[in-house]
């Protein structure tokens, strides 16, 4: 059937992606760009979608700063039909996007993913959602600490906002969800500059205040100096890590880490009975000779909610017609990789239940933890009180 839109031709459906390849943090970003290759690959070999082969035309390094003139090429030069995948530290250009109505899939690191009543940014979609409110309370951190049997908790951001916003909304966690008489903030500092190399005087102090688990925001490296700190001073507290779900940790820093606790938004890849989604997944990084990691995952996620939605459109499609059909979805789960996403609510309000997946590095593995065979979610209601008391596993 013919289609008039950008990038669509008889035989092709052109998207472009924009990526923070170039990093002061050495993270692999473009590895976002090689899942969502490895994912047309696979629905191409099948045949494509609305008998048209999928093609990732245009790859962006924004450098850091440059998002906004990556997103304004994708949109004026590249002729693309969707942008996919975003894996931006800065996030610029979602303004223009959002005005150009442009189906938007991406890595949801950024405040600007995220819409409101009245600017709802029904395009933009993230790989679990598009609400991101860093300063909000949420029962996860709160449940991790009663399955830890931790009570006094430490916490370290940088003084940027969304450390800082992080850590707050941690405090306000403890406040709202910790069950009485158990788990409370008894150091935090959200002072720290980017970069910082010494934590001592910080160690020290969760160390005199006996400290059992450490919740941070911050990046690998800050995490790794924290650890290091941790050992030479023999603070024996669990890490927390929300960003660590790579083997490549493991293999680098893995003596630091032993104990810890690495959270994920999907079902981790050593999940006894896993989903279907996982086994194609894991199947065809094998195939492209592509790692398995938290990166490839959320470019996989972005390209199959983007392909779940122009299927939903029909042979007829549009950009309008792929954002209104995805915004209709009350349960993505990308068969079986999420706890399920309502997109229906997803851009403008919190998650609920709040569910995640968890893992202990143990040796050079991660063991997943807290769930259950083949329920590797923990999902807690907004509404609970009193966590782990009414704590469902979903």
């Amino acid at each position: 059937m013919a289609v008039d839109a950008p990038g669509v031709t008889e035989s092709e459906i052109r998207v472009g992606g924009v990526a923070s390849v170039t990093n002061p943090l050495g993270a692999h970003y473009d590895e976002h760009f090689e899942a969502v290759d490895a994912y047309f690959r696979m629905v191409n070999e099948d045949g494509g979608v609305h008998g048209r082969d999928l093609v990732l035309a245009a790859r962006h390094d924004d450098q850091l700063a440059n998002n906004d003139a990556a997103v304004q090429a994708l949109l004026t030069q590249d002729d693309v039909f969707a942008v996919l995948p975003v894996a931006s530290l800065l996030f610029a250009g979602a303004d223009e996007l959002v005005q150009a109505n442009v189906p938007t899939f991406g890595w949801i690191i950024n405040p600007e993913w995220q819409g409101t009543p009245d600017d709802p940014r029904a395009n933009l979609f993230g790989q679990y959602g598009s609400f991101l409110c860093f300063g909000c309370a949420s029962p996860t951190v709160p449940f991790v600490a009663s399955q830890e049997g931790a009570q006094r908790i430490g916490l370290l951001a940088y003084n940027v906002p969304q450390s800082a916003q992080c850590a707050t909304g941690a405090e306000r966690s403890f406040e709202q969800y910790a069950a009485p008489g158990s788990a409370t903030v008894v150091f935090a500092d959200k002072s720290l500059g980017f970069g910082t190399a010494d934590l001592s005087a910080q160690v020290a102090q969760m160390k005199d205040a006996g400290v059992d688990l450490v919740l941070t925001c911050m990046d690998l490296q800050g995490v790794v100096t924290l650890a290091r700190e941790m050992k030479r001073q023999s603070l024996d507290a669990t890490q927390y890590l929300v960003n660590a779900y790579d083997r490549e940790v493991l293999t680098e820093f893995g003596d630091l880490f032993q104990g810890s606790v690495v959270m994920t938004f999907f079902a981790p890849f050593e999940v006894d009975d896993p989903p279907d989604g996982l086994e194609t997944y894991l199947e065809w990084m094998e195939r492209t000779g592509t790692e398995p990691n938290e990166n490839t995952m959320n470019g996989w996620l972005s390209a199959a909610l983007f392909v779940a939605g122009l299927r939903e459109a029909g042979p007829d499609f549009s950009r309008q017609k792929v954002i209104d059909a995805v915004n209709a979805m009350t349960d993505w789960d990308a068969d079986g990789l999420l706890a399920g996403v309502d997109w229906t609510k997803a851009h403008t309000d919190q998650a609920d239940p709040a569910c995640a997946a968890f893992s202990r590095i143990e040796g050079d593995a991660f063991v997943p933890v807290f769930g259950e065979p083949g329920k590797p979610f923990v999902c807690v209601d907004l509404a609970a009180e009193g966590v782990p008391g009414g704590t469902p596993t979903a």
